[in-house]
């Protein structure tokens, strides 16, 4: 509208104009001319539509290569990542079957191997199998230590898992029924040394063979009397019936100076545990 008015007002100042205008009309008619074409620009800058925003270009962008990253000789992601290998250590570095066989030359030395289970995961994880193999029970202290992870709720490793060979034949005269029944947690025990443990009856022997499919070697023999001394006769033929239910891989069983065991329970025991090889007299 601003566009029509300014050429009606110029084409009325003209038409009433005489013929051979003076320079003042003129000057005043290219000014206004003037103006019309800068307002007409900016009209037609002003609407004409705006293009809308591209979402998809944006992201392309920032998802694409940067072209620019390649002149200022920036890196890539890719080209950043840098193996684990390169930042470890040469002893890192070994194969986890090299770190087992080199930590089982410790397994005469518990305090080495706790110390190397210290270290770091790694060798946490190669160490605990061998350390809890065959765990030391030679003092009571140990004793109690075992039997306290062993009760642990949520453990960091499995350690019940671990135990294959158990001997308490150090602490027989302290070894009862109690003191035992944590060690029933551990379901993989293949030899059990339970020789002079006088004061164990068949409540704790049952509760240890119960859950231990895999044991093959078991000795609970007791020690000859010595002048005044007899040893506690407490293991009667109901540990052997439990041992011929739960243990069927037995190989060897020693029971010299078990006198309340019947022959009956030895036939059975034949019979059922095929693998059988030796038996102590009782």
């Amino acid at each position: 509208m601003r566009q029509a008015a300014s050429l009606d007002i110029i084409a009325a100042r003209l038409s009433d104009a005489e013929p051979g205008p003076e320079p003042e009309m003129e000057a005043e008619a290219e000014t206004a001319a003037r103006r019309l074409q800068q307002d007409s620009r900016s009209t037609s800058s002003a609407s004409s539509p705006v293009p809308p925003d591209n979402d998809n270009e944006e992201s392309d962008f920032f998802l694409g290569a940067n072209d620019s990253q390649s002149s200022l000789g920036v890196p890539n992601i890719q080209d950043m990542q840098v193996a684990d290998d390169e930042c470890l250590p040469p002893v890192q570095r070994l194969p986890n079957e090299i770190q087992i066989a080199i930590f089982a030359k410790l397994s005469n030395n518990t305090s080495d191997l706790l110390h190397a289970m210290l270290t770091c995961k790694r060798w946490a994880r190669n160490t605990v199998d061998i350390l809890w193999h065959r765990p030391s029970c030679s003092t009571w202290d140990k004793h109690q230590s075992i039997c306290q992870t062993l009760s642990l709720e949520k453990p960091y490793f499995a350690y019940r898992d671990f135990v294959r060979r158990l001997n308490l034949s150090s602490l027989a005269t302290k070894i009862n029924d109690g003191s035992v029944v944590p060690l029933a947690e551990c379901t993989r025990i293949e030899r059990l040394t339970l020789t002079g443990c006088s004061n164990l009856t068949d409540s704790g022997l049952i509760a240890l063979v119960a859950n231990n499919s895999h044991l093959y070697s078991l000795d609970i023999s007791l020690p000859a009397p010595t002048g005044d001394t007899v040893p506690r006769d407490n293991i009667t033929e109901a540990s052997i019936y439990a041992i011929t239910a739960h243990c069927p891989r037995l190989q060897g069983l020693n029971i010299s100076g078990c006198t309340r065991i019947s022959n009956e329970s030895l036939i059975q025991l034949a019979r059922q545990c095929r693998y059988i090889k030796r038996v102590g007299p009782p």
